[in-house]
């Protein structure tokens, strides 16, 4: 379970970092001067920034279901 939090922990943290940080402006004035105008870099980064935040907040619910699937069945041996 610890390599789970460790994934979940990073996909959201890289997700903020992607959204606070001036990584995807500056990638978007150079892409500025090939044929889209930054259409390939925000779409990129938004695959990658929503890819992240899915499968943190995914792991978080498959994770929660799981330890309530887990107790349920340890209350009904009871």
């Amino acid at each position: 379970m610890p390599h789970d939090a460790i994934v979940r922990q990073r996909g959201i943290v890289f997700y903020f970092y992607l959204e606070n940080s001036s990584v995807i402006p500056e990638l978007v004035e150079v892409s500025n001067k090939l044929r889209y105008k930054g259409f390939v870099t925000f779409f990129l980064a938004g695959l990658v920034k929503y890819g992240l935040l899915v499968v943190g907040i995914g792991m978080i619910i498959i994770l929660s279901f799981m330890l309530i699937k887990k107790k349920l069945k340890e209350q009904i041996k009871k």
